[in-house]
């Protein structure tokens, strides 16, 4: 297989000084095309959604499932990886002549960072300047309402139409970042796990002012049963209110976080929600 690969890059070739980047990670791939680097990207992840032509590039896999095949057959000359991404992988890469950058992506700060790193490393600092300018301009912008204790969902399940549990964003979050910023709480703070799976009987003893749930393309359906099912789960516990976010955005930490913390605003100015 190896010698295959070799093979493979033997006979191909890149236009000389020519940036030919490919991308395993999807909030990576977003940072790329709002510094302006569409055309230098030839590879995506398959989890790529944000732009239907962008994320229409060929697939070279995930930072846990690298096509170094399909990597060599584009010519890639840079790879953009997780800071997950095992050794292994990354020195296979080395082996092949390809460059790795691999960077977090799990944290608000982690954002900033690669705008920064990536605008500095392709030579687009005025576009990445301008990027986390716009960031800093909602995120420094604190909420109108008080602060209010938030659990915030990334998915909840049911049975007979039943919420049966949830998976919640804990501290270690850019979720929890984001509410930070904007004035408001996350009720999970200071447990360890950054996404952990809450039963019924702790979603019904927890104590906060609101519930927000984020759904995207893939779990749009499911949101008129959810949101009956939180009514009825809210009546029991005497909550406030459940507001639900729809947007492929709300999942990916990347240049677009700042719409995040808008939906979360807005949403608690038309909902008008108490503390």
């Amino acid at each position: 297989m190896l010698l295959r690969i070799l093979v493979i890059f033997v006979l191909s070739f890149a236009a000389l000084g020519e940036q030919r980047i490919s991308s395993t990670v999807p909030s990576l791939s977003e940072t790329l095309y709002e510094l302006g680097l569409d055309s230098e990207v030839v590879g995506v992840s398959r989890f790529c959604l944000f732009d239907k032509k962008f994320c229409s590039k060929d697939k070279i896999g995930t930072s846990l499932d690298i096509n170094y095949e399909k990597i060599l057959k584009l010519n890639t000359s840079i790879v953009l990886l997780s800071s997950k991404a095992s050794s292994k992988q990354i020195n296979n890469l080395k082996k092949l002549g390809v460059e790795t950058i691999a960077l977090a992506h799990d944290r608000l700060d982690d954002v900033f960072h690669s705008i920064n790193f990536l605008g500095k490393k392709f030579s687009r600092e005025k576009r990445a300047k301008e990027l986390i300018d716009n960031l800093n301009k909602y995120l420094t912008k604190k909420s109108k309402k008080k602060p209010l204790k938030v659990l915030f969902l990334i998915s909840s399940s049911l049975r007979d139409g039943e919420i049966v549990k949830a998976l919640a964003a804990g501290e270690e979050t850019f979720y929890s970042d984001i509410l930070d910023r904007i004035g408001h709480q996350n009720v999970l703070s200071g447990g360890s796990a950054a996404y952990p799976e809450i039963g019924r009987e702790r979603l019904l003893s927890l104590e906060y002012d609101v519930i927000f749930e984020i759904y995207g393309a893939h779990n749009k359906d499911s949101m008129k049963s959810h949101e009956q099912a939180w009514k009825k789960i809210l009546k029991e516990s005497k909550k406030t209110k459940y507001i639900q976010l729809y947007g492929d955005y709300h999942f990916i930490p990347g240049p677009r976080v700042w719409k995040i913390a808008e939906d979360i605003k807005n949403s608690l100015e038309v909902s008008h929600v108490k503390n």
